[in-house]
């Protein structure tokens, strides 16, 4: 086994948390997914891996034990989630990732790998169904809440991801790995996903985070406005969100209503990464341009057709939400809703996503 693994400083860092508050920052996600998060629960000092999400700015939850699904209600008011960033920022010998269920098995025996689990209870992604559950690891077994609130179970584990804690810090690793990779091959870059990262209604604002903010040649509203996400009821909600006394104000619009304040609770940033380090960059065009399909190295950030976008209000340019499937745009200020739709749309400004030429990141 790696002397890694006897360092001391390998443990998780689990956190407790009641249901129905807002999420606490940099807890472990599935992958590629912004708003399914790794959950423990103990039933009867029985661990069990699950699932939570953000809905309305606050934490919910689903368990799978004896064939049966746990809900918020059910788990006895708390639950746990997995921190995968230490609070204060020190070093550690180790990093997670997602591996294949049956390479996890074969490396943790060699001592190269350690799957974040509880007793027999790991933590599973299942990526055909896009879903995140428990596996049981002496029954090879796992069990998953789908999105219809009905169990689903397989026994194929070569086709699951599994959380893994490898040794080394992840950004060393991956050095290791372009190294390997230059003078060999076109090095490839991490571009599937955008980096949402979460935060809090009210706490500090993140001034050491280059979150994602309107273009400065656009007039604004008198402060700057930078792209936020929220859930309620399950679906994904663009907003912004802006500095107030240097903590995070923000503002969203859901069924004609605007949502701002503590009601958030819980809400996501968009952080602008390096495009060197990440292969891609942002940039903001109009819808009209934006949904043209043809010939382009560009789509629009978007989840379920939901598109951060910058829509004009009496003269002011405002930072909120379009609809890509209905040509819908909304944004409120002051409690006050506008909505824009049809041709109109096709002249306000989304934000997308540029992939580079992997020659330039040679």
């Amino acid at each position: 086994m790696s002397e890694w693994l006897f360092q001391g400083n390998i443990d998780d860092i689990w956190t407790i948390q009641k249901v129905g508050t807002p999420f606490p920052s940099n807890v472990a996600k599935a992958p590629g997914e912004t708003n399914k998060y790794v959950a423990l629960w103990y039933k009867h000092g029985k661990p069990v891996m699950g699932r939570a999400w953000n809905d309305s700015g606050v934490v919910k939850c689903t368990f799978v034990s004896d064939n049966k699904i746990y809900s918020g209600p059910d788990v006895g008011g708390s639950i746990q989630l997995l921190i995968i960033e230490p609070g204060d920022n020190k070093p550690r010998s180790f990093h997670y990732d997602w591996v294949n269920y049956k390479k996890a098995q074969s490396l943790t025996i060699e001592g190269k790998y350690e799957m974040v689990r509880c007793e027999y209870s790991a933590s599973v992604y299942w990526p055909e169904h896009g879903l995140l559950g428990c596996i049981s690891t002496d029954k090879l077994v796992a069990y998953f809440v789908d999105n219809d609130s009905q169990i689903m179970s397989t026994k194929k584990t070569d086709e699951l991801l599994v959380l893994c804690k490898i040794a080394g810090a992840k950004e060393v690793v991956e050095k290791e790995k372009e190294k390997s990779l230059v003078g060999s091959a076109i090095m490839k870059l991490s571009t599937v996903v955008n980096d949402w990262e979460d935060f809090n209604w009210g706490s500090a604002w993140p001034v050491n985070k280059n979150v994602m903010s309107t273009p400065k040649n656009i007039p604004s509203v008198g402060f700057d406005q930078f792209v936020a996400l929220w859930y309620r009821h399950g679906k994904p909600v663009m907003g912004r969100a802006w500095q107030k006394n240097g903590r995070i104000e923000a503002s969203f619009v859901d069924s004609n209503r605007e949502f701002t304040g503590a009601t958030v609770g819980s809400l996501q940033l968009l952080i602008s990464l390096p495009p060197t380090t990440v292969g891609y960059d942002y940039v903001w065009m109009t819808y009209g341009q934006a949904v043209d399909y043809r010939d382009k190295d560009y789509v629009p950030v978007h989840l379920s057709y939901i598109c951060p976008a910058i829509v004009p209000v009496n003269g002011k340019h405002l930072l909120g939400q379009v609809n890509m499937k209905t040509e819908c745009a909304t944004v409120a200020l002051d409690g006050m809703v506008t909505q824009l739709d049809g041709g109109p749309v096709k002249s306000i400004f989304v934000l997308c996503r540029r992939e580079m030429a992997e020659t330039m990141l040679i």
